[in-house]
């Protein structure tokens, strides 16, 4: 299918959500959340008490529905050995509360369970989860969700690393990350959910402290999808990437410093162009130089991110909407920021993200496509068996960038997967960011 004809076709498909959560890797830290911030090595009503979705009169899979959201903390308790748990009326996202969590000073991170459906558990098939989080203590932190499906032998967990923003409230759109013993995994009979906060650095002394608010489950898409995104405009991109994606009638995103364009090494409008009528995005990458986001004044960061979005709009780029974060690190007032400007905000998180996401306060999370051939296809994996989105990001293609028979056999794992490669625009054509 050409990609003009594709593009035509995807203003009409729609967001009919009937698979779910199936399948994939082992329980616990993987590689893919241990890089380093810049990517070098190193609205809910009311909560029911059988764990199923409160009623509303709503079609159940018309959209998001509220399965907690932590007006009564009865039946969750902090899990022995990882801190405590209470109630806080100052810090909320919906309705007249929030779960309040203190890590341990022996783990140093917080968990709070849920284990009391009973006979009638949880049913989180064909679901995808989203949950309002807010840490404190910490500027980097990892949070993550376990379902229990039905057992500790049967585990689903969806972990996210979050590089900022601290002392904000954050959706957290949870893609699938490890489970156990798939083949006998049951998610409509869920008898456990577990939420689980830490620190990223193993070495802190400062427990844990965060807020949990208004989990819901979106309805999951048909089809899983993967977003081929490349930072900083590099001209590799289209004499390599472009190149090869056309083969296979894949779009990409290109996050651009526009600062750039026409350098050596870099992208000319030509290009960008060409590749833009091709279906792909080219979108904000603020240029941060050596000084990133976080660490300048709320004022310089504006200016970056407005002449970064100006310039694009300007010359007919719709995709000025949209914006990676420079090296990875979003502080409080990068995520402000981020929400007065653009539509949508990409940055590193070391995981899928849920669909369709609920994109009011929430950063869409990628994963490196470059460092580790195995996580990369795994993190393809996931989106296929969980009918979920992974971003995957790139750098330089060949040289001394990411080799390009590299590329091409990630280019070929996709094409024989049951995913769809999509764009940011694509994912708003398609409702899924909601």
């Amino acid at each position: 299918m050409k990609r003009q004809t594709r593009r035509t076709f995807l203003t009409t498909v729609g967001a009919a959500g009937t698979l779910g959560l199936a399948g994939c890797s082992g329980i616990g830290d993987s590689g893919g959340d241990t890089t380093s911030p810049d990517g070098t090595d190193g609205n809910g009503t009311s909560s029911t008490t059988d764990g199923k979705n409160p009623s509303n009169g709503d079609d159940p899979q018309s959209g998001p529905q509220t399965f907690e959201n932590f007006e009564k903390l009865g039946p969750w308790k902090a899990v022995d050995g990882h801190g405590s748990l209470k109630k806080s009326t100052k810090q909320k996202v919906e309705g007249s509360q929030s779960a309040h969590v203190v890590g341990s000073q022996d783990t140093k991170q917080g968990q709070i369970h849920r284990i009391n459906f009973g006979g009638n558990p949880a049913d989180f098939s064909n679901k995808n989860l989203s949950l309002a989080f807010k840490c404190t203590t910490h500027d980097f932190m990892k949070v993550a969700v376990q379902l229990y499906a039905p057992d500790r032998g049967h585990i689903v967990e969806m972990k996210r690393t979050l590089y900022g923003p601290k002392g904000k409230w954050v959706r957290v759109n949870l893609g699938v990350t490890g489970h156990n013993d798939p083949k006998n995994i049951d998610l409509s009979k869920v008898y456990e959910v577990r939420i689980i906060g830490r620190p990223s650095d193993p070495n802190t002394s400062t427990p844990i402290e965060f807020f949990v608010d208004d989990l819901k489950t979106v309805p999951a898409p048909k089809k899983g999808m993967v977003m081929l995104t490349f930072d900083d405009g590099l001209e590799s991109q289209y004499t390599k990437a472009y190149k090869m994606m056309k083969e296979y009638d894949f779009p990409g995103v290109d996050a651009v410093i526009t600062d750039a364009v026409y350098d050596d090494g870099f992208l000319t409008r030509i290009q960008m162009n060409e590749m833009v009528e091709d279906g792909w995005d080219m979108i904000a990458h603020p240029n941060t130089q050596a000084t990133p986001l976080d660490q300048r004044s709320k004022k310089e960061q504006e200016s970056l991110m407005k002449e970064s979005k100006q310039w694009l709009k300007q010359y007919g780029y719709d995709g000025h909407k949209f914006m990676a974060v420079p090296k990875n690190v979003v502080g409080p007032n990068t995520f402000d920021l981020a929400k007065k400007h653009f539509d949508v905000t990409m940055s590193f998180g070391a995981s899928p993200n849920a669909l369709p996401a609920i994109k009011k306060n929430t950063i869409i999370s990628r994963m490196y496509g470059e460092n580790n051939m195995q996580a990369t296809k795994e993190s393809i994996d996931f989106a296929a068996k969980y009918k979920q989105l992974s971003p995957l990001i790139f750098h330089k293609i060949g040289g001394d960038g990411l080799a390009e028979n590299k590329f091409k056999e990630i280019l070929k794992y996709i094409n024989k997967k049951n995913v769809e490669v999509v764009t940011l625009s694509d994912l708003e054509k398609k409702g899924m960011l909601i």
